[in-house]
């Protein structure tokens, strides 16, 4: 039965000449892969930027769980946003969003709290001033993984505490392996953690650190998320922001 649903398009890969597939982090179901029929002339073929990364939609989906891909049809842009698709920094970030919600959530099921989390953040950072998202990112991506129970925990951290990446915690010395953070990087990632968008502004974090913290996320994932990969949007991130 076709039933009205909302998700955010994370990515979209062209199946053959006249579909694509599209991946949905739903609000009812999770990740979703869907089927997408291309429009190829007049007014129409404008409904193909609905399946840009990280585009808002409502739609209709006839929902069958034992299906490879999902059908959809009455698609709309829910909430078209104002400044990501023309700010070179802001479609960088959506870039990374998209990238990294595709393999970080490629097997989520049905949450809420996060999928709420992830509009909120598309919103804020679509908002924000010049100047004060530069944290953006990598903020997000820990914001992300407190919802799906891999982010470190914070509690038992200390000043010169080291982060463990294999076991997700800090410890006050070396482990035996060279999965970890310094004290420095430690520290920030720390305070990260602890900030919301509009305190995270605040972190005194150099471009070089932001590289470093952003490697050290995605070597975090690798080690906690099957089949994880070297994010590719790393590259223009730092093309981006120098």
């Amino acid at each position: 039965m076709w039933q009205s649903e909302k998700g955010v398009v994370t990515s979209s890969v062209r199946h053959n000449d006249g579909t694509c597939v599209v991946r949905v982090f739903t609000l009812s179901y999770g990740m979703v892969p869907f089927i997408f029929y291309l429009s190829k002339k007049g007014k129409k073929a404008s409904r193909n930027t609905l399946i840009q990364p990280m585009t808002q939609i409502e739609f209709e989906t006839d929902y069958i769980p034992s299906a490879t891909l999902m059908k959809m049809r009455d698609i709309k842009n829910a909430k078209p946003y104002k400044e990501i698709p023309f700010n070179p920094k802001k479609s960088a970030i959506s870039l990374f969003m998209s990238e990294y919600l595709t393999h970080a959530l490629s097997r989520e099921q049905s949450n809420p709290g996060l999928f709420d989390y992830i509009v909120k953040s598309i919103g804020w950072l679509d908002n924000a001033n010049e100047g004060k998202f530069a944290n953006f990112h990598l903020l997000f991506a820990l914001g992300v993984s407190s919802y799906t129970g891999i982010c470190p925990n914070t509690d038992d951290y200390r000043p010169g505490y080291l982060l463990n990446l294999r076991e997700g915690n800090f410890i006050p010395s070396p482990p035996g392996h060279n999965d970890y953070a310094d004290a420095n990087l430690s520290y920030k990632i720390a305070l990260l953690a602890g900030a919301d968008f509009d305190t995270m502004s605040d972190i005194p974090l150099t471009g070089a650190e932001r590289v470093e913290i952003l490697n050290i996320l995605n070597h975090y994932f690798r080690l906690h998320i099957p089949s994880f990969p070297i994010l590719k949007s790393i590259e223009v991130l730092q093309a981006v922001f120098g």
